[in-house]
């Protein structure tokens, strides 16, 4: 998307993973990308500034919401969504044996591929043992010392790791299809800046806010206010805030940006209601 080629952008790796695979997409080719263990990682290098930008998965459209992102994007004060990036997912058996369907002993990869994937788990493989690893990549390092073993993981991971392809198209819908946030630190001096906005209607905005007072109503109370300013929802999302049981966060994505003087407004009324409020971001809608 850029074409500015120092930019440095850390995702979930090792090589090979969707989220590259989405940062390369986001940013084009020419660029620096930084392999990380786990999506927390991805956010300390950008805390850090060891990176300009993190590529982090938000929700799927089979499994939803990755839960990680949600809890780090709501524990770390400093970071802000820039922009969004929708990948088609198709998920691939893999081996480094030509092994049959009903050998397989032990099946690996990240917990929302298995969940993408549990259809065709439950039809044709024979009970295996399953283990999650932090990426699709990573599940293909770990089945090299497993006998009987394959994994899970992106077309993308063939030629790198040199494996066979045993099934493939194997995730439970065709639509199947991942949505990540491109992230960056606060006040960072980056090529995306925060008031630049060509049209509000090509913006979405990510909020999280907490009501104030737990009581029967207050969603519909917050809501209101983005149907009163003819503002359109497109994801909200419930969290635990971890604090005491019963009390929820709210993750909120709609359509607009902080620049328009209706959301402004909104989000005014939405913020005097809660007992924490964070603008996460406003961003271009993705457009494939």
């Amino acid at each position: 998307m850029s074409k500015n080629n120092s930019i440095k952008c850390s995702y979930l790796g090792p090589a090979g993973t969707y989220s590259e695979i989405a940062a390369k997409k986001f940013f084009g080719e020419n660029n620096v990308f930084i392999a990380k263990n786990t999506i927390a990682d991805v956010f300390d290098s950008v805390t850090t500034a060891e990176a300009d930008y993190g590529v982090v998965p938000i929700e799927n459209s089979i499994e939803g919401s990755v839960n990680m992102t949600m809890d780090l994007l709501f524990e770390i004060p400093n970071i802000r969504v820039v922009g969004e990036c929708v990948i088609p997912i198709r998920h691939f058996l893999l081996s480094y044996e030509k092994i049959e369907l009903d050998k397989i002993r032990t099946l690996c990869s990240h917990q929302q591929a298995i969940g993408q994937c549990s259809k065709f788990i439950r039809s044709y493989l024979k009970d295996p043992e399953i283990i999650f690893t932090a990426s699709t990549s990573n599940a293909c390092h770990i089945i090299k010392s497993i006998p009987n073993s394959a994994a899970i993981a992106s077309e993308n991971v063939i030629q790198i790791y040199n494996l066979y392809t045993i099934a493939k198209d194997i995730q439970d819908s065709l639509v199947n299809a991942t949505r990540f946030f491109i992230i960056s630190k606060i006040n960072n001096n980056n090529i995306y800046n925060f008031d630049d906005y060509n049209s509000f209607e090509s913006y979405k905005t990510s909020i999280i806010c907490c009501p104030k007072f737990n009581k029967a109503g207050v969603l519909y109370s917050i809501l209101k206010n983005f149907t009163r300013k003819n503002i359109n929802l497109t994801r909200i999302e419930s969290r635990p805030t971890k604090k005491q049981l019963g009390e929820y966060s709210f993750y909120i994505d709609f359509e607009g940006s902080i620049a328009d003087n209706k959301v402004k407004r909104a989000l005014i009324k939405i913020e005097q209601m809660s007992s924490f409020f964070k603008i996460l971001g406003s961003y271009k809608k993705w457009i494939e």
